[in-house]
């Protein structure tokens, strides 16, 4: 099976007097590559990228040629990953409608999840009591799992113990378009969300690039980017 070639949409991480930065997360990476996927870095087509925290998403929308071009870089892929972090930007949700419009693979993983969530008319908001954001944490609270999602297929569990290192979340009623999969019952926040009719769409709150027991998602997503998938 010819491998597929997945993208990991970049992320801006720092600014200097001289020079601006972009990011990607190796963990993410390293598990697409260990899930036989040809992993590159997605820079954005916006000639000028405005650094906004998550909550704060810059608003400004890309220009029509930017636009085309975003389309014209994402035809060559496989698959996507919207990665984590603490800022977004405009192109991230435009990645997700293109995707979702293409049919092509996506993964949202926390900031990315917002995102795919803004994509389709949604909503998040800053969790003020900070119980998910536990920095450092490698298990903080269990999540709840639909038996009819594709996220059960795939993990074979009912109730999982996650991660939680993010600053923003959703509740049901933010939500638009999607089905929500899995919950955290301390406080009935989403916790994963898909899009039924598309080869794969699925976002996720937590870090599943660092637990090893969360594999089987990656696995499943580069097999569903795969050409040869039917």
């Amino acid at each position: 099976m010819k491998k597929p070639l997945v993208g990991i949409v970049a992320k801006p991480c720092m600014e200097t007097d001289m020079w601006h930065y972009m990011e990607i997360v190796d963990e993410i990476r390293k598990v697409l590559i260990t899930n036989h996927a040809l992993v590159i870095g997605i820079l954005p087509t916006d000639r000028k990228i405005g650094f906004k925290l998550d909550e704060n998403l810059d608003n400004c929308q890309l220009s029509l040629q930017e636009m085309e071009d975003l389309e014209e870089l994402l035809s060559h892929l496989d698959g996507i990953v919207l990665e984590g972090g603490l800022v977004s930007n405009q192109y991230e949700e435009e990645i997700a409608k293109i995707c979702i419009k293409k049919d092509i693979p996506i993964l949202g993983i926390c900031s990315g999840f917002n995102n795919l969530i803004r994509a389709m008319g949604g909503s998040v908001h800053i969790d003020d009591n900070i119980f998910h954001n536990q920095f450092g944490s490698k298990i903080a609270h269990d999540i709840e799992i639909e038996k009819n999602s594709t996220l059960f297929q795939i993990m074979k569990e009912k109730k999982l113990k996650v991660n939680s290192i993010h600053t923003c979340i959703a509740k049901k009623e933010e939500i638009k378009a999607y089905k929500v999969v899995a919950t955290c019952p301390l406080d009935d926040t989403v916790e994963a969300i898909e899009l039924e009719g598309k080869k794969f769409v699925m976002g996720i709150k937590w870090h599943p690039e660092l637990m090893e027991t969360m594999n089987p998602i990656f696995h499943e997503f580069v097999k569903r980017c795969s050409k040869d998938e039917i």
